[in-house]
């Protein structure tokens, strides 16, 4: 079909449908591959009939929901639609008495936790890009942030979803309520997939109330080991803080700044008591949120237990201070929050159990040492998850990308002793020179018969997810 038939067919399936300009279409290109058109339909029953027709044609249809993530994972083999949620972008329905919302994939983070809290409630989920990623594109990277911990990834939060498969048919998963147990619990396979199995079209997601209150403390701490014996002695505690974070001296120095901001510098002009150490220091962040009473006897615990564990300074952090905190440790891990004038970072990320953070942490700090880059690191202490950030002043260099190269694979062989290690943004020449999607761990064969069972054709994301598939 000629391009001037298919922006034909698409005029006549997507209501308000323009043929977009070549620069347009450049503008949306994933690693390099431009396709031919673009399209946001207004409905999931054009999105399905869209879907549909790129299937029967042969066309590749590549989902696009804030572009935040559009690098992830390998290049398409061709891509021929991209299919844009900007327009599903409601909330259809929310009940706060239940805690549950029906929301279109399209929308925000940031509008979704605005809309939810005017009813007192949130969706305690905290990733990256929260301010300009959708809905859709969190659950398909399955991306998580601090506050997983305590209420758990996408998979935990997601009740029920409405997807349009490859085929455009629409079909539906789980319920609208918490207590739903019938049928298969499909959302889960969805959820990670990349959009490769089918595209999340609308969500009902399990909600939690808005805190009361909430507060950091941050303690800073001279070496890497000590931090995650004081991070232990936290998890071994009474004491429950909905997150638990280590930083490294790099990452500390940033979340200072944002500790700092316009203006702070005391409890009442920035919510800030206490500095926060040597520039050389890790940090161990403890953050609670709850009733006023829980956070106050929390605080103190944990300043105790971080006091016992030789932090040099410890500080508490509420109102706005604590705020630009929490703005800059979501932002850290998708290369948000980086020194002055360094240009585009290296993101990864990591789960390995909490015993082997410290190893990571030193691995990472003395290749990115021995290459003459920055690195900075965060890790999610009670889960394991660590994310590693590498920068330098302008674009890295072809020498970079070969140390880089060798490095991940130091930090892959590493981490997958116990978990996983995934590259997620990177210069499309380092992401040729290393798996992306580390090793399939013996489950290719899972993901290919889940392919050829949703999509047979190779219509959804064809050649993005692990291995090619």
């Amino acid at each position: 079909m000629s391009d001037e038939a298919l922006h034909s067919r698409l005029g006549s399936l997507v209501e308000g449908y323009v043929p977009a300009s070549r620069e347009a279409l450049a503008s949306l290109a994933v690693e390099g591959v431009v396709p031919s058109a673009v399209v946001a339909p207004g409905s999931v029953e054009s999105l399905a009939a869209t879907v549909q027709m790129a299937s029967e044609l042969g066309y590749a249809v590549i989902p696009r929901g804030g572009g935040t993530k559009m690098d992830f994972g390998h290049p398409p083999s061709h891509a021929d639609i991209v299919v844009s949620l900007e327009r599903l972008n409601r909330i259809v329905a929310h009940e706060p008495a239940d805690q549950t919302a029906t929301v279109e994939a399209g929308i925000t983070m940031a509008r979704l936790q605005a809309g939810l809290g005017k009813r007192g409630q949130f969706l305690p989920l905290d990733p990256p890009h929260g301010d300009a990623g959708t809905l859709g594109g969190v659950l398909a990277t399955n991306a998580s942030g601090m506050l997983r911990t305590s209420f758990g990834t996408a998979r935990d939060l997601v009740i029920g979803a409405r997807v349009v498969q490859a085929d455009g048919t629409v079909v539906r998963s789980g319920g609208q309520v918490v207590k739903n147990v019938a049928g298969y619990d499909l959302n889960k396979m969805y959820i990670g997939s990349l959009g490769t199995l089918g595209i999340l079209a609308e969500v009902n997601l399990k909600l939690q109330p808005l805190p009361a209150a909430g507060r950091l403390l941050i303690g800073t701490i001279a070496e890497i080991g000590e931090a995650a014996e004081c991070a232990f002695r936290v998890m071994d505690s009474e004491v429950m803080p909905s997150f638990l974070e280590v930083a490294s001296p790099a990452t500390r120095s940033l979340l200072a700044g944002e500790v700092a901001g316009p203006g702070a510098g005391s409890r009442s002009d920035g919510g800030v008591e206490g500095h926060l150490g040597d520039d050389r220091d890790f940090a161990v962040v403890a953050g609670m949120i709850g009733t006023d009473e829980t956070v106050d006897w929390q605080a103190g615990e944990c300043e105790r237990i971080f006091r016992d564990s030789g932090a040099a300074d410890v500080i508490s952090v509420d109102g706005d201070g604590y705020r630009r905190v929490l703005d800059g440790m979501r932002a850290f891990p998708g290369g948000g929050l980086l020194p002055q004038d360094m240009g585009p970072a290296v993101t990864c990320r990591a789960g390995v159990t909490p015993d082997g953070v410290e190893a990571l942490f030193r691995l990472a700090d003395e290749g990115s040492r021995r290459l003459s880059i920055g690195c900075g690191l965060l890790s999610h202490f009670a889960s394991g998850h660590v994310a590693f950030v590498f920068y330098r002043d302008g674009t890295f260099r072809e020498s970079d990308l070969e140390g880089l190269a060798s490095l991940f694979e130091d930090l892959r062989n590493a981490s997958e002793e116990q978990g996983i290690f995934v590259v997620e943004h990177a210069p499309a020449a380092l992401k040729e020179r290393v798996g992306v999607w580390g090793s399939s761990r013996g489950n290719r064969h899972i993901m290919e018969m889940l392919k050829n069972r949703f999509d047979p054709k190779g219509t959804l994301n064809p050649g993005r997810f692990v291995d090619g598939i």
